[in-house]
């Protein structure tokens, strides 16, 4: 879960040009400590085409607001290791609507977050317009330009990186929900540049995601953390899915150092804990840990990493800061600059009860059917989202016959006992805030 006091609303309208001069300054500060760090000299370098041409293993999009109009670049590798790119005008994506947008949402979610479920409703509905609007204003017309793709892997420009893409919407009477998403097109992902793809893409082939490191639960915590009594499943899950080297870290033991230790070990890491975002400060967005430590963004990237997946179970772990034109410091990003070749984060406080769901479905796709981490999270959310309370309890009642074998019987007799209270019609995970929460950055 995230820190109660929720992430800071974003930039005031009117930014003149000292503040916007004053801003760049500060990018740059940033920019050139992570670049002091050892091994990211090239950190947010400019991209050579080489680079972008050899990341376009399938549709590269580029996708950024400008003050008249925005634009997409896609970019398609050829069979002779060049690549086209296709230049897809957005005029209703300008600078003015990204920043009213993306200003109103974090504003109502800031809202939700100090005030509980009394600002929920609130912050559910401005999720919904401007997932609604990003379909129009961008959305739609890249898909339009991907027919048949199996996979895109987005790569969003300033403001844009706060949104969840993948979860632009529009009117489709035929679907379950009465909507179809961008997700249900094709396989969506995303990346900060081409490079990291690069980068990640040859930590992938080198790790086979044998050795696993949980984390659940740290404690002692300030008050204002609450107890996360699910994630336990979500680390069984984990367990279930690569057994052959499982080691977990709980409670007490989940201190600073022993996470860091943890980590240089293993391939796979499930990292169920609390997290929050420092919009002004991303590099000391971070983890909370046993005592209250906290594992930073700064940290993860001084760190020699080689991990072929870490799932962000922990709150807001995908939020890139706002202050900063075209920020991109992120605990995914850090992650990937660290040696990660994929990550799986969230943008907002997921119900941790959905993340045991996820979780669940995730692993069963990528470790047992073998699906790519991206697809693997993509058709998980889609079946969380779309599958009525009652079809949910009779896979998990298969589980528990011993009939399918998954989830794990201690897993699938919590989420039964959970689903069983409600209307076997209904679907309870069908609204953008239960499913929507997680991405897929990198490979």
């Amino acid at each position: 879960m995230a820190d109660p006091a929720g992430p800071r609303p974003g930039p005031s309208a009117g930014v003149d040009l000292e503040e916007l001069r004053a801003a760049w300054r500060e990018l740059n500060e940033v920019v050139e400590e992570i670049r002091r760090l050892p091994g990211h000299r090239d950190f947010m370098a400019a991209p050579t085409f080489d680079d972008v041409a050899a990341a376009a293993e399938h549709p590269l999009c580029y996708i950024a607001a400008a003050d008249a109009e925005g634009l997409a670049l896609i970019v398609r590798a050829t069979a002779d290791g060049d690549a086209d790119v296709e230049h897809v005008p957005l005029p209703g994506l300008t600078a003015a609507a990204v920043h009213d947008r993306v200003g109103s949402l974090l504003a109502s979610y800031g809202e939700f977050r100090a005030r509980g479920a009394g600002g929920h409703a609130a912050w559910a509905a401005d999720l919904d317009a401007v997932t609604r609007w990003a379909w129009e204003a961008a959305m739609g017309d890249v898909l339009r330009h991907l027919p048949g793709a199996p996979a895109v892997t987005l790569v969003p420009g300033g403001l844009l990186g706060l949104l969840p893409l993948h979860a632009a919407w529009t009117e489709d009477a035929r679907a379950p929900t009465g909507r179809r998403y961008a997700l249900d097109a094709t396989t969506i992902g995303y990346a900060p540049n081409a490079r990291s793809l690069t980068a990640a893409r040859a930590i992938a082939a080198d790790r086979t995601g044998r050795a696993l490191l949980t984390v659940t639960e740290p404690r002692p915590l300030p008050a204002r953390y609450p107890r996360m009594p699910f994630t336990a499943l979500e680390a069984a899950v984990a367990r279930h899915a690569l057994p052959d080297a499982p080691r977990t870290l709980d409670g007490e033991a989940a201190t600073l150092a022993a996470v860091q230790r943890g980590i240089a070990g293993a391939d796979v890491v499930h990292l169920a804990c609390h997290g929050f975002a420092d919009l002004d400060r991303p590099l000391d967005s971070g983890l909370v840990l046993a005592g209250g430590e906290i594992l930073r963004v700064r940290d993860l990237m001084a760190m020699n990493l080689r991990l072929r997946l870490a799932f962000l179970s922990a709150c807001e772990t995908s939020l890139p800061g706002t202050e900063l034109p075209d920020e991109v410091v992120s605990l995914p990003t850090g992650l990937l600059q660290a040696g990660a070749a994929g990550v799986v984060a969230s943008l907002w406080a997921v119900p941790d009860m959905v993340t045991a769901m996820v979780a669940a479905e995730f692993y069963r796709r990528w470790r047992r059917d073998g699906h790519p981490p991206a697809r693997a999270l993509r058709d998980a959310q889609i079946w969380v989202r779309d599958t009525t309370n009652g079809e949910k309890a009779a896979v998990w009642e298969r589980a528990l016959d011993g009939d399918s074998g998954w989830p794990p019987g201690e897993v699938a007799d919590a989420l039964l006992d959970h689903v069983l209270e409600r209307e076997p019609d209904d679907r309870d995970e069908a609204s953008i805030p239960a499913w929507a929460g997680f991405g897929h950055v990198g490979v």
